[in-house]
């Protein structure tokens, strides 16, 4: 089977996060509520999306296997931010080294990904779309925001629909619980 749209490589967020995010995106009110609640690793920046029409059971296959030695990690978010000269307000992680990691992984995996002219930066986007004036972007980066730990153990596969601003869930894969207890013991 062939991917029908662009695809992304995510870090889904757990529930308890997840919930607390979306009631922030819901707040923003912009296009982005609708998209699931993640961290990107490839497909908005550094790496671009993976290209519509890849193979499907190659791009599972390479995500099982970059991921099946990656160990579950603890992140937290530390600050609401915005791309500058954008109306692009997002959370950034207190610590990005994990996200690099793995984004670097992707990028030698045999996955093919489309060019991306920005560098890699992790986050979670909390408000995209419609220009805002500088000054109501400034207001949106002191909103109050979810900043207890929280565990990524969860990879996901989405394809986006371009046209309805709708993602489809393709695949999903749980890191390695047993590699995280023993390094934790």
């Amino acid at each position: 089977m062939k991917t029908r749209h662009p695809c992304y490589i995510v870090a889904e967020l757990p529930e308890r996060i997840r919930s607390e995010v979306q009631a922030i995106r819901d707040d923003f009110a912009s296009i982005t509520a609708t998209l699931p609640v993640e961290i990107t690793l490839a497909g908005s920046s550094g790496l671009g999306p993976i290209p519509a029409g890849t193979d499907l059971s190659l791009i599972v296959a390479q995500v099982d296997a970059v991921f099946s030695a990656v160990c579950p990690f603890k992140v937290a978010f530390s600050r609401i931010a915005s791309f500058p000269n954008t109306s692009i307000v997002y959370l950034t992680p207190l610590e990005r080294t994990r996200f690099d990691e793995l984004h670097d992984l992707l990028r030698h995996s045999e996955i093919p990904f489309s060019p991306s002219r920005f560098p890699y930066n992790p986050h979670c986007t909390l408000r995209a779309g419609s220009v805002l004036p500088p000054e109501e972007v400034d207001q949106l980066t002191h909103h109050a925001f979810p900043n207890a730990p929280f565990l990524i153990d969860t990879i996901s596969v989405y394809d986006l629909d371009p046209t309805l601003i709708r993602c489809n869930l393709l695949h999903q894969t749980s890191l390695n619980a047993e590699q995280d207890a023993a390094a934790n013991a």
